[in-house]
């Protein structure tokens, strides 16, 4: 069934009051360009384990597991795309940072979370401008649901939920200096030129999502927005940068490397930003990114449709801006999506050059692994559209724990207090928002 009407609600409430009505439901909500994609329940599903060792799929009322037993985890989730690309819904899914390791055949330290999840939703709500559209595969939920957002949406009441409790983003022991100094000798032994070491910010109480959502996405204009409850984990982010996107053939990367705050008088934020736009070690640090990123394409492209679009704008996003390139090509014949996905994840920006030597320093230089941190959260259209965003400036959940994180780029000519620094800005970005799940 599919129903179609206009709205004249704002889209962000509308998303939030949906998500609030199915916090028990697994769900993906993805914003691009102000338009809205949710999917919500479980019409199909396909997770993978934190080791990349078993495969469970869930479709209508059954669910297996089996063991991968040499089988490749991207054919198989090939295979699960093609299965249900006629159901009429996007597919939604994510990428854990362990997902590049396994694929690459490197060795790592498995997390809780799956490293890779999919999900073919019961509803699909979309939300373009004012139009709202609404399909599923059971006419009485998407009455009901439209029910509730033609009537009762906008009225559900959020900002009561909505009290922050302060996230010191200190580094009070200085463990990520640390971190940074010990990164700049294995650069100074030539072990890579470029790593992104992360640290992690533990929260102490539950998170409520949907209203992070709201109060995040009120203050952020990040590239992509999401929000996912999926098998038990959770994540809400504002992300500044695409990993890459692919339609019809047409392949984009987009690195962002090279940061300074933004907040502050109109005159503090001009004059940041000139100082971004003319620091050598940010701009080395982006140029290096840019040059990686077309040899990553050469991977996947003829190389006469190689070009760089966009070379070294600035990105506000949230809290920071950015210096941003965006460089793209047209597939070969023989390369897909995932082809495609599995040269280009992770991100550059969020792992270090060359990629290989810098996610194998990321495993020794960080005491946990990353989850759905430096990953990807994506969405696929049809069989010729995905695009993935980089799973930055968010928060994350599971039944053991809720945290934020943060990474800095280092190279030769980094400073350990101007990378600490670094983490600080980016964390404002998403420390602030993140919003106390209180009995209603």
């Amino acid at each position: 069934m599919s129903v179609t009407f206009i709205s004249q609600a704002h889209a962000l409430e509308t998303v939030v009051s949906v998500l609030a009505r199915h916090k028990t439901d697994d769900y993906y909500a993805y914003e691009r360009g102000e338009n809205w994609f949710i999917g919500i329940g479980n019409q199909a599903s396909l997770i993978f384990d934190s080791k990349g060792e078993t495969v469970t799929i869930d479709k209508e009322s059954s669910q297996t597991s089996r063991p991968l037993d040499g089988s490749s985890i991207t054919d198989v989730a090939r295979e699960f795309v093609s299965d249900n690309s006629k159901s009429g819904c996007r597919i939604f899914g994510q990428a854990g940072f362990n997902y590049a390791a396994h694929v690459r055949g490197q060795q790592f330290t498995p997390g809780n979370w799956p490293l890779l999840a999919l999900l073919v939703p019961r509803i699909e709500l979309l939300l373009i401008g004012h139009t709202i559209t609404l399909k599923g595969i059971e006419e009485e939920e998407v009455k009901s649901l439209y029910e509730f957002v033609r009537y009762h949406s906008a009225s559900l009441c959020l900002t009561c939920h909505q009290s922050v409790q302060h996230i010191d983003t200190q580094d009070i022991e200085g463990n990520y200096t640390a971190r940074v100094e010990k990164a700049l000798l294995d650069i100074a032994q030539g072990q890579y030129v470029k790593v992104i070491p992360s640290r992690i910010l533990e929260i102490e109480y539950k998170i409520d999502m949907p209203a992070t959502l709201l109060a995040g996405r009120r203050s952020n204009n990040p590239a992509r927005t999401f929000s996912l409850s999926h098998a038990g984990y959770q994540a809400t982010g504002f992300s500044p940068e695409l990993v890459f996107s692919v339609d019809n053939g047409r392949v984009i990367t987009e690195p962002l490397a090279g940061t300074r705050s933004a907040k502050g008088t109109e005159e503090e934020v001009k004059k940041l930003r000139h100082e971004l736009l003319n620091d050598p070690k940010e701009i080395v640090e982006h140029v290096i990114s840019v040059r990686e990123a077309i040899e990553e394409l050469r991977q996947l492209c003829p190389p006469d449709t190689i070009k760089v679009e966009d070379l070294m704008s600035s990105r506000a996003r949230g809290s920071v801006q950015h210096l941003g390139s965006s460089v793209a090509g047209t597939l070969l014949p023989e390369k897909d999506m995932w082809d495609a996905f599995n040269v280009l994840f992770p991100s550059i920006t969020a792992s270090g050059i060359p990629k290989n030597a810098a996610m194998e320093a990321i495993q020794l230089l960080e005491d946990k692994p990353r989850e759905l941190y430096s990953g990807a959260v994506f969405m696929i259209e049809n069989s010729k559209s995905f695009e993935a965003a980089l799973v930055l400036r968010t928060v994350f959940q599971d039944e053991n724990r809720g945290w934020i994180q943060a990474g800095a780029g280092v190279i030769s000519q980094s400073n350990p207090q101007r990378e600490l620094e670094e983490t600080r800005e980016k964390l404002a970005s998403i420390a602030p928002f993140v919003i106390p799940d209180m009995p209603t």
